[in-house]
């Protein structure tokens, strides 16, 4: 069992092996089951995400909860309203990640990284938090339940615009899990609370494989540019775009590599730097290898965040 993950600008015409088919634009739905993530491609790249795995899935739903799995995947995604107060959304949250859990254990795996977008990741509520505040409170009063150490997923955590929130999460049944910190950041889950006073609980990558098969997978955290514990270059886009790179290349090579495939995520006020950043991302990923979407990152001085998958 193997799962293959790449851009294309057509769909497959075979879709009975397809775990997940996302595509990029404004619109965030899941319709003729294509999940549109409500962020634009900023660079006129028109691609879709294809999860391709090596048999065939069903589809179905739990608690409004759309699945697609086989006996060794399972991917996952929901839709939820962004109305009502802190406490609301943040129980709303909590509910759909503990059906997550459910979902996974009845079908005997694991989740190795779930994706979060939410709108207006930074706006303040009357208590002083934010939407990021929500989310990492949620995660964490359910993950002190589930995990036992620090073998938390893989994590990604998008601000986008609208009024829906959307998270997803691929579960495995693996031979082997294994997760991956990196020497040049602190762990996010000891932040000092200067930083959050919530703790952000994800591991930045996750290796894994497939019972009976030696080939292993890496699914990395959104990465940016972060040192230690701290944001660095400061409103410089293009110095964070390297510092966001070493902090990538911990976790996979770039040259020669087909099977890495990478979403970068650039903020809104950085539009007018497209050009430079595209230039450079091209000479690092090669042109259909990564995917540049409108979104924003989870400090507000942080302007571009990049995230992946590739074979370890």
């Amino acid at each position: 069992m193997s799962i293959n993950i790449f851009l294309s600008d057509k769909l497959p015409k075979e879709k009975n092996k397809l775990i997940s088919i996302i595509s990029f634009n404004e619109n965030l739905e899941y319709t003729n089951n294509i999940l549109s993530v409500g962020m634009p491609e900023v660079s006129g790249k028109k691609l879709y995400e294809i999860w391709e795995v090596e048999d065939k899935i069903t589809r179905s739903t739990y608690n409004n909860i759309n699945i697609s799995k086989n006996k060794d995947c399972l991917f996952g995604s929901i839709i939820i309203d962004n109305r009502g107060s802190y406490e609301e959304i943040k129980l709303a949250i909590q509910k759909k990640y503990s059906d997550f859990f459910e979902i996974s254990n009845k079908n005997n795996m694991s989740i190795v990284k779930i994706w979060h977008y939410l709108p207006e990741l930074l706006k303040l509520y009357v208590n002083n938090k934010t939407n990021y505040s929500l989310l990492c409170e949620s995660r964490e009063e359910l993950y002190r339940k589930f995990y036992k150490n620090s073998d938390y997923p893989a994590a990604t955590v998008i601000g986008i615009e609208g009024n829906k929130i959307l998270i997803y999460f691929l579960a495995v049944s693996f031979g082997t899990y294994e997760v991956v910190e990196n020497a040049r950041q602190v762990s996010s889950y000891k932040y000092p609370q200067n930083i959050f006073s919530e703790k952000p609980m994800f591991s930045r990558a996750v290796i894994f494989s497939f019972k009976n098969n030696t080939k292993r997978k890496i699914m990395i955290s959104g990465t940016a540019s972060i040192k230690g514990y701290q944001s660095v270059h400061k409103l410089n886009v293009v110095k964070q775009l390297d510092e966001a790179l070493k902090n990538y290349r911990v976790f996979t090579k770039l040259e020669n590599n087909p099977t890495n495939v990478c979403r970068i995520y650039l903020t809104k006020c950085q539009m007018k730097n497209i050009s430079i950043v595209t230039k450079k991302l091209e000479n690092f990923f090669g042109k259909n290898q990564y995917i540049l979407l409108q979104g924003d990152i989870c400090r507000g001085e942080l302007l571009i965040e990049i995230e992946g998958a590739s074979n370890a």
